[in-house]
C-alpha cells in the first residue's frame, strides 16, 4: 500500500489540476481538472464452523481459510477552463451547475445596484 501511495503521489502534482497553458494568437486557455482517488481494502477469515467459540477452537488448530482483496482507483476529470483574451478572463465551466452560479456571482452586484437605483428614485419622487 505504502508503494502505490508513493507512486501516486510522485505521478500527481498541481499540473495535475491546472494544466499547461495552451497559447494561441491572443488567448490562453488553462485546463482545470478533478483528480479523484479511492481505495478499499477487505479481507477475513473463514472456518468450518458456525459457532464462536467453535471457530475459536478451529483457529487455533489453524483449520481457517483466509481470503483478502484490495481495489484502488484514479480518476483525472476536466472540469473547466480559465479562458484570457484580450485581457479579460472568464471562466468556463464543464459543469452547468457551476455556470449557474458563477452566472448568479457575476450578475448579483449589478441587481442589487438597479434595486438601489430604483428604491432612490422611488424616495426621490415620494419626497415631491
Amino acid at each position: 500500500m505504502e508503494t502505490t501511495l508513493e507512486t501516486i503521489k510522485g505521478s500527481i502534482d498541481a499540473n495535475t489540476i491546472v494544466g499547461d497553458p495552451i497559447k494561441t494568437d491572443n488567448t490562453v486557455v488553462v485546463p482545470i481538472s478533478k483528480v479523484t482517488i479511492g481505495f478499499g481494502i477487505g479481507g477475513g477469515e473463514y472456518s468450518k464452523g458456525y459457532d464462536k467459540k467453535e471457530v475459536h477452537k478451529e483457529n487455533e488448530k489453524g483449520d481457517t481459510n483466509f481470503a483478502g482483496g484490495s481495489a484502488g482507483a484514479i480518476s483525472v476529470q476536466p472540469v473547466a477552463f480559465v479562458v484570457v483574451e484580450d485581457g479579460q478572463t472568464r471562466l468556463m465551466s464543464l459543469d452547468d451547475n457551476i455556470n449557474l452560479v458563477d452566472n448568479i456571482l457575476t450578475i448579483t452586484p449589478k441587481v442589487i445596484e438597479k434595486i438601489q437605483n430604483f428604491s432612490n428614485h422611488n424616495k426621490k419622487n415620494d419626497n415631491r
